[in-house]
């Protein structure tokens, strides 16, 4: 199967329109994000005040983020380096995952539980398989260290990891507590749009200028 043939493939599993998910660290206080995803593109855009607008692209294919600065009318480009190789890691995830067989409903899709343990933490997920996989997670998503926790490395938690090579599956509910038992984080979605997106979303708006800065290495690496 050739290059073409495997993007299209992708495409096809992967969800395409509009999430709001509402995430809660150790620290409590909510941070709604807006992701729109299409493909291997994702654009994120934080609803916190003091993020004035500003929304980030991450090109999968082209391994590049760009940042849009409304206030401004200009943008950054900037690389995302490979996760899994800049990671420092010691060898493969001691991670497990398990089905436990319990079902919930939410937002109107059918989910099902799985526990992910890892060094004493455990993360409950409910991934539903009725909307496609959902590519705003992991990846090289710099917002990674923040979903997973403070331990968290910038590829991801150990539950993001997981989700990567699981076609078709969307997390709607993450909970991660430590061994103790303490929610150290809380993701959830408030709203699903599927829907079929221009491409231009996924650019520069006209009239916005690049900004270049100096060299201080592409996240999530």
């Amino acid at each position: 199967m050739g290059v073409a043939a495997a993007c299209a493939t992708l495409s096809a599993l992967a969800f395409e329109g509009r999430v709001s998910l509402a995430m809660k660290g150790e620290k409590g206080g909510e941070q709604v994000i807006d992701f729109v995803t299409k493909g291997d593109l994702v654009r994120m855009e934080p609803k916190a005040a003091e993020a004035a607008g500003t929304a980030m692209i991450m090109n999968g294919a082209k391994q590049e983020m760009t940042i849009l600065m409304p206030r401004e009318r200009m943008y950054m480009v900037m690389p995302m380096r490979g996760a899994p190789a800049q990671s420092g890691g010691s060898g493969e995830s001691t991670a497990k995952i398990e089905k436990t067989g319990r079902t919930e409903k939410i937002l109107g899709y059918d989910c099902d539980e799985y526990v992910v343990t890892d060094k004493g933490d455990s993360t409950a997920m409910w991934i539903t398989e009725q909307l496609g996989s959902f590519m705003g997670l992991g990846t090289g998503n710099p917002m990674g260290g923040m979903m997973g926790g403070r331990k968290a490395k910038a590829d991801g938690a150990a539950w993001e990891q997981l989700l990567k090579g699981k076609k078709g599956w969307f997390p709607l509910r993450v909970v991660s507590r430590d061994a103790h038992g303490k929610e150290k984080f809380h993701l959830e979605a408030k709203k699903i749009e599927p829907d079929t997106l221009p491409d231009d979303l996924f650019a520069p708006p006209a009239g916005f200028q690049k900004f270049a800065m100096p060299a201080m290495g592409g996240f999530g690496g």
